[in-house]
């Protein structure tokens, strides 16, 4: 039996002790086959269980990050080569227009004229038409 070879062991730490000694069945007690089924059983559900959340939480994880309106932003600010200060001001005008998708910004011009962008950004006009340019290809028409 595998608790007969324990007491050859050597071993200093006083806790390993404790627990070889907790885990050790009493003398001449006998294992059940049923018992030996059930802890099996527990042991299998528990590793089910903990399987389960890994998988889903990495699906989770994997949706949230190459899956989502902000991945998409994400992977057209790299596509067209925007520094941290463009893709800034682009997360800026996209939370001023309110936009659910950011995305938008790289289809529809119409967000980045300075018309439309009031007072809040009227000392980056400049750097939003520069912007609106570079990604559209299109000036920006002339304020009214």
């Amino acid at each position: 039996m595998i608790w007969s070879g324990l007491s050859n062991c050597v071993h200093t730490e006083p806790w390993l002790d404790m627990l070889l000694l907790a885990a050790r069945p009493p003398a001449g007690a006998a294992v059940s086959g049923g018992q030996l089924l059930l802890w099996l059983l527990l042991a299998g559900v528990a590793v089910g269980i903990v399987s389960g959340g890994l998988y889903y939480g990495h699906r989770w994880h994997h949706r949230h990050r190459h899956q989502s309106h902000a991945a998409l932003f994400r992977g057209l600010c790299e596509t067209h080569r925007l520094d941290r200060s463009a893709r800034r001001l682009l997360s800026q005008v996209g939370r001023y227009h309110r936009l659910a998708q950011p995305a938008r910004l790289f289809t529809e011009p119409e967000w980045l004229e300075p018309a439309k962008l009031g007072d809040r950004f009227s000392a980056k006009a400049g750097e939003v038409a520069d912007l609106r340019t570079r990604l559209f290809a299109v000036a920006a028409p002339p304020a009214t």
